[in-house]
């Protein structure tokens, strides 16, 4: 068998825009973290309620800094695996601003799944985030981030990632001009936090495969992404466990 080049389609993005930067939002185009002020008709005062500030809503919840100390760290991982800079990113002290759900487009949702920020899919933006990436020089790879969210929020996230795993049960990518039919098998994995799902992305094209991973922890979702080119990546079901007693703990 062919191996496709699926890091072509492989993206180090958060599900939120990052406090002082940009980030990748849920339809893979860049975003502004602040979001823009309402208007006002000339000469007349506006009624607008003033929008809410970053922290509205984040009463218990971690921010970056304290999100970054739950991720798994180097010595938990293969020690062919190492860290990529350019894949660390969180909200840090601080939180992300309340951003209302965006939909993302069917057309767009199963190419998302093919990355590491995949979480993207659900179109919901998180309070704050932590995430980093490990890689080899076969270009295996195990990603990992950690989203905290405002109310209920994580628990439609969730639902969401569920209904587009199941809707993207087959589809088709297109890399080097070539189209490659790819199937994904998703099931639930009881016992793991208060929710959690796995889903092996695979095709006849390709050396191995993709699993990923995601686990409701209060509101905390923990989402990895396991790329080998040997077999499907499932040694990144055990990481994720371990991640997910991490958050469970820090709760």
């Amino acid at each position: 068998m062919s191996q496709s080049l699926r890091r072509a389609t492989l993206i180090a993005c958060s599900a939120t825009a990052v406090l002082g930067l940009t980030a990748c939002s849920p339809d893979g185009a860049h975003s502004s973290a602040a979001p823009a002020a309402p208007s006002a008709s000339a000469g007349i005062a506006s009624s607008t309620a003033p929008n809410p500030g970053p922290a509205a809503g984040t009463d218990g919840l971690p921010n970056g800094n304290k999100l970054t100390a739950i991720l798994l760290p180097a010595a938990a991982l293969p020690q062919k695996l190492k860290l990529d800079p350019s894949g660390t990113k969180s909200t840090g002290d601080g939180f992300n601003p309340p951003i209302s759900p965006s939909a993302v487009p069917a057309s767009k949702a199963c190419d998302m799944l093919n990355a590491t920020g995949w979480i993207n899919v659900a179109g919901i933006s998180a309070a704050s985030f932590a995430q980093n990436n490990y890689v080899d020089e076969s270009q295996d790879m195990f990603a990992q981030e950690l989203d905290a969210y405002r109310g209920n929020d994580a628990q439609t996230v969730m639902a969401n990632l569920k209904k587009a795993l199941t809707a993207c049960h087959t589809f088709t990518v297109a890399q080097n001009g070539q189209n490659y039919t790819a199937t994904v098998t998703m099931q639930s994995l009881p016992g793991v936090g208060d929710d959690a799902l796995q889903a092996v992305i695979t095709s006849p094209d390709w050396t191995g495969g993709s699993t990923l991973v995601a686990a409701r922890v209060g509101s905390v979702v923990v989402t990895t992404y396991d790329n080998n080119q040997s077999n499907t990546g499932t040694a990144g079901v055990a990481l994720t466990k371990t991640l997910v007693k991490n958050a469970a703990s820090a709760h």
